[in-house]
């Protein structure tokens, strides 16, 4: 059986496998190193240089909210919404700020500082997720030609793209000589419709790029680029979508849409000029086989496409394709915010822990389906971050049915603090000014290199949570969540800087 081979070493705390890690993840573990570095309570010079604070006055109970500091007062605002808010000294160990702490509400993606949390502490940072290739047949030398199906069995790898084919095809000829496949492409793990999409996802989200579907086999994140040019119509990875083109006079801003349910995308412009765009995929077994056809064509290996049936049914495994370790997957998951990664980690875990924990009977040997899952991950957060009273429905935070407070994230983040793999995890988290979601978000001196925060957004949602080192170095764990504002957007995020600035200059 051919492997990649992994190539494992650790660096500041965090692994590394087969490559370097690349300089925007090394500047955030220097950044996180720094965080910790900053111990508000390690030597006498820190002792002296504090500035006292007394946390009972700033917690909020029963107390008037208008009594205190002007960048909090906006929580009494009734156009403002519903709030749940929490600032937590890590090293004290005391509430410096709550008000609503223990209230549900939607908490967009912020979810995903959960989802990644629980996949370090029951996948560990060197889980790969494994696309395994089998046969049942034989090769025959002399004719260079594999007499046998090709099955595939995936795990959920979000990673997997085009590339990857050339480097199976070209290890397959190299070590085994194979020139001809004299059989079919089989999925044993075969994308379920009915799986496709986190509970209660919303329909009109579904052809858009953020809304992919979830599948055991996944490529290019299950997504298609589109480019069309002067009539022509490129489709890469392709996949046999049907076109409807839509002349709309100065529409200079393509817009690109996939009837739900079908393959049919409608595409409206005023095709002026080259555009391009971006398709979620209807059913990515179609796409995995034919790109799987095409790059192993370009390495000279020909499937005939016969269909055979084997007498012998045992499937021999003969390469498999590991994808990145699991820290630069959370990476990708909390910087640049990607549904389709969390929720391949979110239901790699509730698998995996289902298989390795013993359970209660309510939930050993129960199927994978995703209710299932979601019921498994409940159980698990629930028993490692002592957290009760929520509701999840999906790993992404898309669907419109999770309920979280900013005390069960503070909690989690709090647990995340004390963990091996904190550093890892600290360094997943964007800052202000750097990529990620941050990058033009918080643009206040006093937060530059202080904050490492998960935004988290939909329709009237706005939400953070995170760490912040405060200039007099306490390193508190907070988390604010905002829904139903009657404010825009962009009002909304000058309200949650201010009152991450206070508690930045005032602790």
């Amino acid at each position: 059986m051919l492997e990649q081979s992994p190539v494992s070493g650790k660096c500041s705390g965090i692994t590394y496998t087969g490559y370097l890690i690349n300089m925007r993840h090394l500047l955030l573990i220097i950044s996180a190193a720094l965080f910790l570095l900053s111990c508000s309570g390690s030597n006498e010079m820190a002792k002296e240089t504090r500035t006292p604070y007394d946390p009972v006055k700033l917690r909020i109970k029963d107390i008037d909210i208008c009594s205190l500091p002007a960048e909090l007062t906006v929580l009494s605002d009734p156009r403002s919404g519903l709030w749940s808010v929490e600032f937590y000294d890590l090293d004290r160990k005391e509430t410096l700020f709550e008000y609503n702490k223990n209230k549900n509400l939607l908490p967009a993606s912020n979810l995903k500082i959960v989802t990644t949390a629980a996949a370090l502490k029951v996948l560990g940072t060197d889980y790969r997720f494994e696309t395994e290739f089998l046969t049942d047949g034989y090769i025959d030398r002399d004719l260079k030609t594999l007499f046998g199906n090709l099955y595939v069995r995936g795990s959920g790898d979000p990673t997997f793209n085009p590339g990857d084919f050339k480097q199976i095809a070209d290890s397959l000829k190299i070590s085994k000589g194979i020139d001809f496949i004299e059989g079919e492409i089989k999925i044993l793990t075969p994308f379920k419709q009915e799986e496709a999409y986190g509970k209660s996802w919303d329909i009109d989200d579904i052809p858009y790029y953020f809304s992919a579907v979830i599948s055991p086999i996944t490529l290019s994140e299950n997504l298609s680029k589109i480019v069309i040019n002067k009539g022509n119509i490129e489709i890469s990875p392709y996949y046999p979508f049907t076109f409807g083109l839509d002349t709309v006079p100065e529409m200079s801003d393509p817009s690109f849409y996939r009837l739900p349910g079908t393959d049919s995308v409608v595409v409206k412009s005023d095709f002026k000029k080259k555009i391009t765009g971006f398709i979620t995929v209807r059913d990515p077994d179609i796409m995995f086989k034919n790109s799987l056809i095409k790059h192993f064509a370009k390495s000279n290996i020909t499937f005939n496409n016969q269909s055979i049936v084997s007498s012998d049914t045992t499937r021999y495994p003969f390469y498999t394709h590991y994808s990145d370790s699991l820290y630069k997957l959370i990476d990708k998951c909390n910087g640049e915010s990607n549904n389709l990664y969390a929720e391949q980690v979110f239901r790699e875990v509730a698998e995996v822990f289902a298989k390795d924990t013993a359970l209660t009977d309510s939930l050993e040997n129960i199927p994978a389906t995703y209710n299932n899952l979601v019921r498994i991950n409940s159980d698990l957060y629930s028993r490692i971050f002592g957290i009760n009273n929520f509701t999840i429905s999906d790993g992404s935070g898309l669907s419109r049915q999770n309920l979280f407070s900013a005390n069960k994230f503070v909690k989690v983040l709090s647990a995340m603090y004390e963990d091996p793999d904190f550093v890892t995890y600290l360094s997943s988290l964007p800052q202000p000014g750097n990529e990620g979601t941050l990058k033009n978000r918080f643009k206040d001196k006093d937060l530059q290199n202080r904050v490492f925060a998960k935004t988290g957004a939909l329709t009237s949602i706005n939400c953070i949570s995170g760490y912040i080192l405060t200039k007099n170095n306490h390193r508190l764990a907070f988390s604010i969540m905002n829904n139903f504002y009657n404010f825009g957007r962009s009002k909304t995020n000058e309200y949650l800087e201010d009152i991450l600035v206070y508690f930045s200059n005032n602790f």
